[in-house]
Parts: C-alpha cells; structure tokens; sequence
C-alpha cells in the first residue's frame, strides 16, 4: 500500500499575512472570553468561535474538535487563527486543508494573559511557585474552591477532597490575579481570588495584565516570534513551542 508523506512546517518560517479584508477566523478557549471581545472590532468582520474550557484537561480531544471547528469554517475563511498555547501538545497535528493556520508560540493561556512568552519567563524565574487565576478561570469555575465545591467533594467528600486539594498545590506559594481590559466584577474576582488564597494559606497578590497578545492574535502580524503558523494542508509541529 502507497503511503504519502505528511507535509512538514518548516519551524523558522515567518508567517504570510492575510490579504487586508479577507475572512479572519479565531477559534479560541472560551477561558479567553473576556479578553478578546472587548477587542472585537463593531463591524465583527473577525469571526470568534469559542471552545469548551476543559478540553485543556484532555488534550488528546482538542485536536478533533478544533479541525471539526475548522472544516465548519472553510467555505469562507481566509485564514484561522488558534487562540490556545501548546496545550499539553493539543494542538500538535492540527491542520487546515485550505487556509494558512497560525496559533500563538506559547505553552499555556497565561502567557497570553500577561503579553509575551518573555513576560512569562520573567515571572517564572523570578517565583516559580505562582498559581494564577483569570477572569475566565474564575467564570469557569476552574479556580481551586470551584474545582473543590464542583468536582472534587461530590467525588471524595469533604475531608478527603480538601485534603487533595491542599496536597495537590503544596507547592504552590503564590495566588495571583491577572486582571486586565474588560475586566468586569472587579471587587468580585479580587473577592474570590482572595478567597482561594486564604483558603489554601497562600499569599495574594493582584498584576495588570497585558491586550498585547490579543492584539495580535486578532489583527496580526503573525511573526514567527509570536506565532508558530502553517501553509494549508500542513500540521501543527511541536518543535517551535520548545525552542527559545
């Protein structure tokens, strides 16, 4: 039996920009919600598809869903746009059949939420042992109380999920906030991040977030410092998200 080969990215290629005008496509984790519609230009001519929040907790069905989502989208995108990181390798192998595919060249939302892989870095060497909550965390009830109260006690009771919890962030020392634009319910997030923290006898503190990364994930341009991107037909490849 004939065997084709798979297309390969090249890792260093600096993305072509999308014709001024021509169909923009965003598919994005919903945990983003907040931060990428206060950017939506008025006339919508960036169409937004938002996914659920836990495919980051099995990564293996993110890549499904996501070309599922493209292939609804490709009778008229232009070029598609992946509002997710690495994700635990999720979005390794993704493909567009007909249009260029660019996804951010980070591990996870938080680099996103604070504008840059360096930003990232930065604070990563500097405190490690930092958990961070978002305006979307919070919403989804991903923080640690939510993951507790929702999934954690129906599951284990009281005393064990507690327990859990605390030894599952022992490591942790930090509770920080990522607010930012279109922060709403400001007292409320900083009430229940709070929250988290004293619960879980961490110390809280409150950044500002940075529209950086945003910004370019819906209006460009998609360089090969920020984005990894793939000529249409080609996969996803990891080795870019491990380099620099």
């Amino acid at each position: 039996m004939s065997h084709t080969p798979e297309k390969k990215a090249d890792p260093n290629k600096v993305s072509a920009e999308p014709s001024p005008g021509s169909p923009r496509v965003v598919i994005a984790c919903r945990v983003m919600k907040t931060e990428i519609d206060c950017l939506l230009p008025q006339d919508r001519s960036i169409e937004v598809h938002y996914l659920d929040q836990n495919l980051h907790r099995s990564p293996e069905r993110m890549r499904p869903l996501i070309e599922e989502k493209i292939a609804e989208t490709a009778e008229y995108a232009a070029h598609i746009v992946l509002g997710y990181g690495l994700c635990s390798n999720g979005v390794v192998g993704i493909r567009a059949a007909g249009q260029m595919l660019c996804v951010p060249r980070v591990h996870d939302c938080v680099a996103l939420m604070l504008g840059s892989r360096r930003a990232y870095h930065k604070a990563f060497s500097e405190r490690a042992g930092t958990y961070y909550l978002t305006p979307g965390w919070v919403a989804e009830q991903k923080d640690p109380l939510g993951m507790l109260e929702n999934e954690y006690v129906p599951k284990l009771g009281r005393e064990d999920a507690e327990w859990g919890l605390r030894e599952e962030l022992k490591h942790y020392t930090h509770i920080v906030l990522i607010s930012g634009q279109g922060m709403k319910d400001r007292a409320f997030l900083r009430e229940r991040a709070k929250a988290n923290a004293d619960f879980l006898e961490k110390q809280y503190e409150e950044v500002e977030g940075s529209d950086r990364f945003f910004r370019k994930l819906l209006f460009g341009p998609y360089d090969s410092e920020d984005f990894v991107c793939v000529a249409p037909g080609e996969a996803i490849p990891q080795k870019p998200f491990l380099q620099g």
